[in-house]
């Protein structure tokens, strides 16, 4: 085979290596070319085996290439990829980019988390028993329930949003907790109207984290130790709300969708085959400047 053709395979090879692997590679170092003129064809990577044989010390995929990182999965696991290098984190986070590994960012602390709990944290353990699993088979039916440290998440795309319940918040049978986006209970109330005997917390959430509602959100609650509770929901639509109907959470037909003039914060109804806590209802509030007032609920049911 030629030079031209050896070249040519190899380059095919990478691509699709790159594709396979990153969906994209980091910018490849070419050999020098000082004479090359504005027709020249793409210059050949500087094959390696390990960074000691790139000028710019980085190795990858067996070209030499210019970036450290192109994300945090190329990093060691307490460093994040910023600017095609690998750094410390910073003290606090705006997303899970900003947090190293497989730690997301909680959006009322903007600290980094563990969304699966540390060995030894929690109460949760195994399947959740004791903190009323949303398909009813925890022990937590018809009781009181602890939910502090529960966590909800934001399933639509691969690194969640997420926002973590704070200490001191136990639902008794029936009890409903609004998380509202950014609005203090008063404004909340008034925009939604009386939450009756609903327990509302403001989550102060304006760029990240749960409830933000813009549309295709899927919604997921586990318990402290990282044991599902309920979800991953359905995904809904931008300008409507949902109210829980059913006890399979990702079923179109376990959802209500209704406008928001008829959301009703704070009241659930009973759901058929659904025990203990679960996610009754999300709403995506509209009108100019309205976002702070979305929300997502959830109740212990009977």
């Amino acid at each position: 085979m030629s030079p031209g053709g050896s070249w040519l395979g190899m380059r095919q090879f990478l691509t699709l290596a790159c594709v396979l692997v990153l969906a994209g590679c980091p910018q490849v170092i070419g050999t020098n070319t000082p004479d090359a003129g504005p027709d020249a064809g793409p210059e050949e990577p500087i094959l390696c085996v390990d960074d000691e044989q790139c000028e710019t010390g980085f190795c990858r995929f067996g070209v030499c290439v210019g970036s450290e990182c192109l994300n945090k999965g190329d990093c060691a696991v307490d460093k994040i990829c910023t600017e095609g290098a690998c750094v410390v984190p910073p003290d606090t986070c705006a997303s899970p980019d900003d947090c190293p590994g497989d730690l997301l960012c909680d959006g009322f602390t903007d600290l980094c988390f563990n969304p699966n709990g540390g060995e030894g944290e929690g109460e949760g353990e195994g399947e959740g028993e004791g903190e009323g699993e949303g398909e009813g088979e925890g022990e937590g039916e018809g009781t009181p329930v602890n939910i502090s440290g529960f966590v909800l998440k934001n399933r639509e795309q691969a690194s969640a949003q997420a926002t973590v319940i704070p200490d001191g918040i136990t639902l008794q049978p029936g009890e409903v907790l609004v998380l509202g986006r950014n609005a203090s209970q008063g404004s909340f109330s008034n925009f939604w109207g009386s939450l009756g005997n609903g327990r509302y917390l403001d989550g102060g959430i304006t760029s990240n984290g749960v409830p933000i509602i813009n549309g295709a959100e899927q919604f997921e609650l586990t318990n402290s130790g990282g044991a599902l509770i309920d979800g991953v929901t359905r995904p809904g639509t931008q300008d409507h709300c949902y109210q829980r109907t059913g006890a399979n959470a990702g079923a179109n037909n376990s959802w209500a969708e209704v406008d928001p003039d008829d959301a009703t914060p704070g009241s659930a109804n009973a759901v058929p085959g659904l025990s203990g806590v679960a996610i009754t209802e999300w709403c995506d509030a509209i009108g100019s400047g309205n976002f702070v007032f979305e929300f997502i609920e959830i109740t212990n049911l009977r």
